[in-house]
């Protein structure tokens, strides 16, 4: 196949699905990935995409995220890690969870169904939604339902955060871009900023579940305040600024 064939269905696959990853191009185009890699990086020169570790995207002009399909791919050991951890440390029988769309969130899913555990997961990820349907185990779901953000999977808008107000969760498990030590918990999306927030709210105790590159990012959208934290779980040691945040605010840092 010639380049600009392949760039041109490479560019069909953003335009349908927002992001495209590299091993998927390799086997559909019949080409190696060094090629594919050559393709991308040419794009990405003339501002048609944004390469990425694993594949690409098209940004949106609405938010910097990157979409779920490529985060999933991201820190799958320590995201794994971090969720066996948090079920063997904090999870009880009967806990009623508040789960948000992050990927790290659909791996804690994962993990509660293979511990077959007898919780109730309330979230606004469809694919936690359609995870906890195709399994057999005693994880009940709860979907929140709203408008359907395809990049994300997730459910956001006042249909979501209104459904969420009618539960009082044991515990919320959330993820987010970024953590700013300044202004707190950061989101890419205002929609999505706003079911986390209110997740937070709904909760008798909450969990920040991030892997350490999110200490150093930076996006725009504040969506809550460290304050509103008790646990965070991450997999390396945070520096000194971090910690003594941490300690003056009360929250636990628990490194796996």
């Amino acid at each position: 196949m010639l380049k600009i064939d392949r760039q041109s269905k490479i560019q069909e696959g953003l335009n349908s699905n927002g992001s495209v990853l590299i091993s998927e191009l390799s086997q559909q185009l019949c080409c190696s990935e060094e090629t594919i890699r050559r393709d991308l990086k040419e794009m990405e020169q003339d501002h048609k995409l944004v390469r990425i570790h694993g594949g690409a995207y098209l940004p949106e002009k609405c938010t910097k995220g990157v979409p779920l399909q490529l985060r999933q791919i991201y820190f799958v050991k320590e995201k794994t890690m971090m969720s066996k951890h948090i079920i063997s440390t904090y999870i009880e029988e009967n806990d009623l969870l508040l789960l948000d769309s992050s990927s790290t969130c659909l791996t804690l899913a994962q993990e509660l169904i293979l511990a077959n555990i007898n919780v109730t997961i309330v979230t606004n990820s469809l694919k936690i939604c359609n995870l906890c349907n195709e399994a057999t185990s005693n994880v009940k779901v709860v979907c929140l339902g709203g408008i359907l953000v395809t990049r994300n999977s997730s459910f956001v808008g006042y249909r979501t955060t209104e459904a969420l107000q009618y539960f009082v969760a044991d515990k919320s498990f959330i993820s987010c871009p970024s953590v700013d030590i300044n202004y707190g918990l950061v989101d890419n999306n205002v929609n999505e900023g706003m079911v986390r927030a209110c997740m937070l709210k709904q909760s008798r105790k909450n969990f920040l579940v991030v892997d350490h590159t999110k200490f150093s990012e930076s996006t725009n959208s504040i969506f809550a305040d460290l304050s509103n934290i008790d646990v965070i779980v991450t997999d390396k040691r945070l520096n000194y600024d971090w910690e003594d945040k941490c300690s003056s605010l009360n929250i636990k840092l628990d490194y796996v």
